[in-house]
């Protein structure tokens, strides 16, 4: 799986903003926009990570996910400081958990996130759990898990502990996010973890909505996006708060995220 590949395509990196209710930047989310030929940056659609996967070989998702390393620890060098997750399947746990390397690498980022979408398998198992287990007992980056109320979301994934924050699907929240099943379903799984992050916030209408339930995090496209090459370049010796504030030209928002 460490085997050099020629990646077929051109990929562009983005930090998409987690704000906390009261308004704050809470977290990042790395967002992987993939171009092939003459595409240009505004015509191709960026992914949190999990529809890419699908796309890609075995040994592509390894070699791609070795590059957003690269550039996540560029990016804490330059004076970065926030928590950033990054998406992972299960065919990166694995090379994770085959490779001292990588090991060694995620010790030296404390503030890495990584991110299992609730669509970790077709069906929720032993084996699965067992996998997630074995991932954050070598590493020190905690885990999130991705598209909760969604597909095989069940809360078995979330009753052995490991787990730092839950997102909420946009799909969810679009469809029951004024009922009675959704603040139920928020205040069964904050008890497993340390808090819920709801996806989906791009209207004023859903982010008073997503303001008012129990949630840590809100994510969606009411926030802009940044590139983060332009985010390291504008970021070097200046605090976070700081380039939010007056590094504006860096934000670029895109309609077109999947």
């Amino acid at each position: 799986m460490g085997r050099q590949l020629h990646l077929r395509q051109h990929y562009v990196f983005l930090l998409e903003p987690i704000h906390a209710p009261s308004g704050e930047v809470m977290a990042w989310e790395l967002l992987t926009r993939c171009m092939q030929g003459n595409e240009s940056a505004v015509q191709a659609d960026a992914d949190s990570g999990h529809r890419l996967f699908d796309r890609l070989l075995e040994a592509e998702k390894w070699q791609l996910f070795l590059l957003q390393l690269e550039r996540i620890d560029a990016l804490y060098q330059s004076g970065f400081s926030s928590v950033l997750s990054l998406n992972i399947d299960s065919d990166i746990i694995r090379g994770i958990l085959n490779n001292h390397a990588v090991q060694q690498k995620l010790d030296q980022l404390p503030l890495l996130r990584l991110e299992i979408s609730a669509f970790f398998t077709a069906r929720y198992h032993a084996a699965d759990r067992l996998l997630l287990q074995k991932l954050a007992g070598i590493t020190p980056a905690l885990l999130w898990i991705d598209d909760f109320g969604a597909g095989s979301s069940t809360l078995s994934m979330l009753s052995s502990g490991i787990v730092e924050y839950v997102k909420i699907s946009r799909s969810f929240f679009w469809k029951y996010g004024t009922g009675y099943a959704f603040d139920t379903l928020l205040n069964h799984v904050n008890d497993f973890c340390k808090g819920v992050i709801i996806q989906g916030v791009d209207t004023q209408q859903q982010l008073e909505l997503a303001s008012s339930k129990q949630a840590a995090g809100l994510q969606g496209r009411c926030w802009n996006t940044a590139y983060l090459d332009d985010f390291i370049d504008q970021s070097v010796n200046v605090p976070l708060s700081g380039a939010l504030k007056n590094q504006r030209s860096a934000i670029t928002h895109y309609r077109n995220f999947l």
